[in-house]
């Protein structure tokens, strides 16, 4: 008889996510983040936490290009279902689900790279985005069309481009 070895258990959650802050814990909890967003990709607000170790408001500058690009592809009519960023020192993984009431619900973490596992963050983020629909409250009003004039048509007017070398100048700093 030969012995087996477990090189490598996932994480186990016996009871399921209760609450958004629960949702939120879940993504800080991530092997590497220091970042994580949620919500839909309609809500200009979306829940947001951070590491302590952080400057104040880097998940949501670190979360700003994938979500610009998520919002403007479901306003185009494709719904993104994942969208990685890498740099140098941080990455950031996004997923998305689309709802039968027209919403697009996504999670998105923000890893220090060399403390992560994108596949590890990967299959979290697919078990919290499962939980999310019952998480937040139900879509009571319709939704705008993306098309909207609120929302850019290309990439270069969704974000500025100053905000965006702001952003890399503040990761490259960390």
């Amino acid at each position: 008889m030969g012995t087996s070895v477990v090189l490598w258990r996932p994480k186990a959650t016996v009871t399921a996510l209760a609450s958004m802050g629960d949702a939120l814990e879940c993504a800080l909890g991530i092997p590497g983040a220091v970042g994580a967003v949620l919500g839909d990709l309609s809500d200009a607000a979306p829940l947001f936490g951070q590491s302590p170790a952080m400057p104040t408001g880097f998940a949501l500058a670190s979360a700003s290009s994938a979500l610009a690009y998520a919002r403007r592809s479901v306003g185009e009519g494709e719904t993104p279902d994942e969208i990685m960023i890498t740099g140098a020192t941080f990455s950031i993984l996004q997923q998305v689900a689309g709802l039968p009431d027209g919403r697009h619900l996504f999670a998105q973490v923000t890893l220090l790279r060399e403390h992560a596992n994108p596949a590890l963050a990967h299959m979290e983020l697919r078990r919290i985005l499962q939980h999310l629909p019952t998480l937040l409250p139900p879509s009571d009003l319709p939704r705008r069309a993306r098309s909207s004039p609120a929302f850019a048509a290309h990439p270069s007017e969704s974000v500025p481009v100053s905000l965006l070398e702001r952003v890399l100048e503040r990761l490259r700093a960390l």
